[in-house]
């Protein structure tokens, strides 16, 4: 009897073994598209990856589910972080393929997110890099947020940091920031219960030919022009979970993700009629346009009684971006 159980619990073990390996399989042939095929497991990722990621079964389409629960320990770096718990299962791209300043880009993500647990977090991030490829600021969030007093209210929300100043500490491993965010509103959580499309051309720059297009469900969302990246030499893509939690939180967050693609060429991510959209008299002016609202946040974290090892800083607009409000949405 015993040999028997031995047998049934190896052979149960060897399943979940196999099940992990197709799903990281299924996730990087079928889910990731172009050039983020390339990308690699975060070496901040939870190791678990088989109690994380499975394939799952939406309208007769499969997709990649990614399921982290208050039990999963993070890293070591971001369990016993400073700033909080923070728990995260993502995708980066590899520090020698980043992305150079100037060079445009193009993503289409497709996603939805279910969150039980009152955390916050984030489902897809472009960082700022160093030229060896090695992250040192954020630049865009597309962000889950929770509001304690009325669930109906949480939203999911673009961030779009324009980052002046980083520094590092010289006793931690976290980097602080005077920047400028814009929070632009994609909807309530309810609605990215069920999937969405956000497609999008992103140029990171220092100088004025910085852009940043999105359309969401194939609508037109913004139009952002000006410097956006001023701090650092190039870019790179983060996909996944990445969460952080309070003291509220409990329950598990759950992200599906049916397509994540990005490349250099349009082409090979976007449609032709928004490869051919070029409105080069706006990015001449440096006339942004917002048909969704947002609010603008500035904030400096850097302290002056602090020792810092290392301070990169960049020459941003004092006033920011030109955005004029316009659309439905006011």
């Amino acid at each position: 009897m015993k040999k028997l159980l031995g047998i049934v619990v190896l052979g149960f073990l060897c399943t979940l073994s196999v099940q992990a390996e197709d799903s990281l399989k299924f996730f990087k042939n079928e889910i990731l598209g172009a050039e983020a095929k390339k990308m690699e497991k975060s070496l901040r990722a939870i190791k678990k990856t088989k109690k994380v990621l499975s394939i799952m079964e939406e309208g007769g389409d499969k997709v990649i589910e990614i399921k982290i629960t208050k039990k999963m320990k993070g890293h070591k770096d971001d369990w016993k972080n400073s700033s909080g718990r923070h728990q995260r299962w993502e995708f980066d791209t590899k520090n020698k393929d980043y992305f150079k300043h100037g060079i445009p880009l193009y993503a289409k993500y497709t996603f939805k997110i279910n969150d039980k647990s009152k955390a916050e977090g984030s489902v897809l991030q472009t960082v700022g890099t160093d030229k060896k490829g090695i992250p040192i600021l954020p630049s865009i969030h597309i962000a889950y947020w929770n509001n304690e007093d009325t669930a109906d209210e949480n939203k999911v929300v673009l961030s779009y940091w324009l980052v002046k100043k980083t520094a590092k500490p010289c006793d931690e491993d976290n980097l602080f920031f005077d920047k400028l965010t814009y929070y632009f509103d994609l909807g309530f959580q309810k609605q990215f219960e069920e999937f969405n499309t956000i497609e999008f051309k992103y140029t990171p720059s220092k100088e004025k030919d910085g852009e940043f297009i999105a359309w969401l469900n194939g609508e037109k969302i913004m139009e952002l022009f000006g410097p956006n990246v001023v701090v650092g030499e190039g870019t790179k893509f983060k996909v996944g979970l990445y969460r952080w939690l309070n003291k509220k939180s409990k329950g598990p967050t759950t992200l599906s993700i049916k397509d994540f693609s990005y490349s250099t060429k349009c082409g090979d991510v976007l449609d032709g009629e928004k490869c051919s959209y070029d409105p080069v008299k706006k990015r001449e002016k440096g006339t942004s346009f917002s048909w969704v609202k947002f609010k603008k946040k500035e904030r400096n974290r850097i302290k002056e009684n602090v020792k810092y090892c290392k301070i990169l800083e960049g020459n941003l607009p004092k006033e920011g971006l030109k955005i004029f409000k316009v659309g439905r949405g006011y």
